[in-house]
């Protein structure tokens, strides 16, 4: 995989990790009956959407992330009332005799116009009805009430056709209960605490789900190195004894003289200690033994002194291949190695060790320091994702580095699941904690015999998660910049 495609590969990762992310949210918040109606991929003007059920799905202009609405976060999110309270609003109602009589006698007008028919076929596939509920509901509500039907029966005659039409499953946030009752339970803030908390922290998990999954990938599907070598030759050496032998990649030597073995060492101990000296050096080929003359060149090993014998090939790293319930566990557990990434616990506790060390006092310090040209950067400091896509890149470009860059994919979901958990708004963590506060204080309430119905103000929320969003904002510019000016480089 050239550097190219390795970053491309990367950031196609990474956005669908954010949007499973999002996802996370919207499937929990569906399960438990919450309204969810927006579900977009990116920011900015809309370029394309569509609407299944009561949810819009769509693509934004700039592929800069993704959200999810869930309705009642906000304090200025409007409930939907019932199908048929929003059919017979007087101010909606009247509106539609103005623009049936088209400037005439609105006394001449039905008392239900064809607009009023066409509001109700609108707010019914808004909330989810297919066209085909959507037609029968209408026929049937048009087909049993006269035409001078007053609200009261226009209230009971559709009441009854959505109960026979709709069955109540008992569910919260079914189209039963979207069409008969609107929002009532529905918001956020309606639904039970545990529910509320699953819901927030379903889009970290996400991550760490995906992590898991890629480095389980990793370990069942990519051949593992095991720091060992194996007499088998990788790559042979500019005109070296093994060139003139006709040595090639993939021989396997099998014996050194009269020495026959399968570990390397040994075999390499025959041939260091017979320099200049010409020796027999048996290998197979394509299932066939064959056997050669070399003289291996005469070295200083400049550890020891002392004159080695040389033949000029490198072998190859031993690999292995993992049953499943063994790439399980390396995902999950294995400890980090020269050779190994490790899995998803280490991963996780060197995460959040990282995340401490760089917006501590020191870090941030340090952090700013090398931006401002006053430090060097060293390979180990935090990245931002310019960053992380430039190492992805040159991870890729690595005849081995495949291991290695899933394993960054994995460690940047690790990351962002830990990061959006931390307590301060506007990041998920910032609502679980307000969600935290609120539950201490209204059990409290309760143990004295108050009412317990203390919620954290917004306000309040918004003036902590402004200076929140200028911090974070500052340390991405600051290593923006550094990925530009000075970005990190292996090899």
């Amino acid at each position: 995989m050239t550097g190219g495609v390795a970053i491309t590969v990367f950031v196609l990762s990474l956005l669908a990790a954010i949007m499973l992310h999002e996802a996370g949210h919207l499937l929990t918040a569906k399960r438990f009956g919450m309204r969810a109606d927006r579900f977009f991929v990116g920011f900015g003007p809309t370029l394309w959407s569509t609407r299944r059920g009561e949810t819009e799905y769509g693509v934004k202009a700039f592929w800069l992330g993704g959200y999810v609405r869930i309705v009642g976060m906000s304090p200025l999110d409007e409930r939907q009332p019932p199908v048929v309270d929003e059919l017979l609003d007087p101010e909606a109602l009247a509106e539609d005799r103005r623009r049936a009589a088209g400037g005439g006698d609105e006394l001449a007008v039905p008392a239900l116009p064809d607009p009023s028919w066409d509001r109700l076929t609108t707010s019914l596939q808004g909330r989810g009805a297919s066209r085909q509920q959507t037609d029968r509901i209408v026929a049937r509500t048009r087909a049993t009430l006269p035409p001078a039907a007053g609200a009261a029966e226009v209230r009971t005659t559709l009441s009854e056709v959505l109960v026979t039409e709709v069955p109540d499953t008992g569910r919260v946030g079914d189209l039963h209960h979207r069409l008969v009752e609107g929002d009532r339970e529905r918001f956020f803030h309606d639904r039970p605490a545990w529910q509320r908390a699953i819901v927030l922290v379903a889009g970290s998990v996400t991550h760490f789900l995906i992590a898991i999954a890629v480095l389980f990938g990793a370990y069942l599907f990519l051949p593992q190195l095991t720091g060992q070598v194996v007499p088998v030759i990788d790559a042979v050496l500019e005109d070296s004894p093994a060139q003139a032998a006709g040595l090639a990649p993939g021989d396997r030597v099998v014996g050194v003289g009269d020495v026959r073995s399968e570990q390397f060492e040994v075999l390499r101990e025959e041939i260091t200690s017979r320099p200049e000296q010409p020796t027999e050096l048996v290998y197979e080929r394509d299932g066939e033994q064959r056997t050669v003359t070399v003289t291996p060149r005469g070295e200083v090993d400049p550890e020891t002194g002392a004159t080695v014998g040389l033949v000029g090939f490198v072998p190859s790293a031993e690999q292995l291949r993992v049953d499943p319930l063994e790439a399980a566990r390396r995902a999950l557990v294995g400890e980090p190695s020269r050779f190994s990434p490790g899995g998803f616990v280490p991963m996780f506790t060197g995460s959040l060790a990282a995340l401490v060390r760089v917006f501590s006092p020191e870090g941030l310090g340090s952090l700013f320091s090398q931006a401002a040209g006053q430090s060097e950067r060293g390979v180990e400091g935090a990245v931002s994702l310019v960053g992380a896509a430039s190492i992805a890149g040159q991870l890729g470009g690595d005849a081995l580095g495949l291991t290695v860059f899933l394993a960054l994919i994995a460690a940047i979901n690790i990351f962002i699941g830990i990061f959006n958990l931390v307590p301060l708004p506007p990041l998920d963590g910032g609502h679980l904690a307000v969600l935290g506060v609120e539950r201490a204080v209204n059990g409290w309430r309760s143990l004295r015999g108050r009412t317990p119905d203390f919620s954290v103000d917004p306000r309040a929320v918004a003036a902590i998660a402004i200076p929140v969003l200028a911090v974070l904002g500052t340390v991405f510019l600051a290593l923006l910049w550094l990925d530009i000016t000075e970005p990190i480089r292996f090899g």
